[in-house]
């Protein structure tokens, strides 16, 4: 039996899709406030047919920070893809925390204890280290500036650690680090943030740049990891590196929109990242923008996928067409 959890996320739903094609149910988490909708939208993208498939999943209903819950959702368990976390590039956030790190923590113990048999969790490669500035990010570049890295960077580097020390005690379970995953979703969180905000009119871009990958192409990878029963090992997985501009561009493109014609620079950003917090503190919210976002959005990496590429010789899709298929899609998504 197979478990996903995280299901109505952009990972895990397409997962979900993707696995419903081989097998005839899933088992999926769900925490009991969740409702299916956004997983709806996604199956929408693939059949007119979504409610044939969504009545194919079992749900467990289970908070990932919840043990009691965590472990009666993996008993009898054969395979689980752990894809639930939080996305946040903002600092602060302490459920962020509790969820990718803690979360991790039950899900890999319950997995140890349940006897699983494979275990497959997505990290990122915000976990990934740095390298100099003419290299290539791979699995094996170091995590030194801890204290520099994002909220949500560090989280998912300590959410690996846990599976790492499951590893030691015997779980067998492999970790991939997508890059920015591209794919339509239906929600307003995530890459799908962007998408919706180009759709709207974006006038300026960032210098960043970063990999980026079509969430097909993530959770086949998966899969065939899975069916290939690899253990003990990490891998990146990136289709292209591309510019903040190249994916803004294609965006606009896609939604029949003008391309962004200012570039905002790191310290411009960094200044907007400081009046939005004093604002925040002033006014008792959260910063809408901050400066661990201003690090973020300049800040260029280029990120090796030789590993996964030699392993598997997979064909990942080109970014620029699946930026269009979104776009495309979305355009014509049902409203309901």
């Amino acid at each position: 039996m197979i478990l996903v959890t995280g299901a109505t996320g952009l990972v895990g739903g397409h997962l979900l899709w993707h696995l419903l094609q081989e097998n005839e149910l899933v088992y999926a988490t769900r925490r009991c406030q969740s409702n299916v909708d956004s997983l709806r939208k996604i199956f929408q993208f693939y059949s007119h047919e979504p409610e044939k498939y969504l009545q194919r999943i079992i749900w467990r209903t289970a908070d990932v920070c919840n043990k009691a819950e965590i472990s009666d959702a993996l008993t009898g368990m054969h395979t689980v893809y752990h894809c639930a976390a939080i996305v946040s590039l903002s600092d602060g956030n302490e459920q962020l925390v509790l969820t990718n790190v803690r979360g991790t923590a039950f899900i890999v113990q319950a997995a140890i204890t349940k006897k699983v048999q494979q275990f497959c969790f997505v990290s990122s490669i915000a976990a990934c280290g740095r390298a100099a500035r003419t290299d290539m990010v791979d699995e094996n570049s170091n995590m030194e500036d801890v204290k520099q890295r994002s909220a949500y960077a560090l989280s998912k580097y300590y959410a690996e650690q846990e599976v790492w020390s499951g590893i030691a005690q015997g779980l067998n379970a492999v970790i991939v680090n997508p890059g920015v995953i591209l794919g339509y979703s239906g929600t307003q969180t995530g890459s799908a943030a962007l998408f919706n905000r180009v759709r709207r009119g974006l006038p300026f871009y960032t210098l960043g740049g970063s990999g980026y990958v079509d969430v097909q192409d993530v959770v086949k990878i998966m899969m065939a990891l899975v069916a290939r029963n690899i253990s003990a090992e990490r891998y990146i997985v990136v289709a292209q590196n591309c510019s903040n501009k190249q994916i803004i561009d294609a965006m606009a493109d896609g939604f029949g929109k003008k391309r962004p014609r200012w570039c905002l620079g790191k310290k411009t950003l960094l200044a907007l990242g400081f009046a939005a917090e004093m604002w925040a503190m002033l006014v008792g919210t959260k910063p809408f923008f901050d400066r661990s976002l201003a690090r973020t959005a300049s800040y260029r990496a280029y990120y090796s996928n030789h590993k996964i590429s030699y392993l598997l010789h997979y064909p990942f899709h080109d970014i620029k067409s699946c930026i269009k298929q979104v776009c495309d899609f979305s355009n014509e998504a049902p409203t309901t």
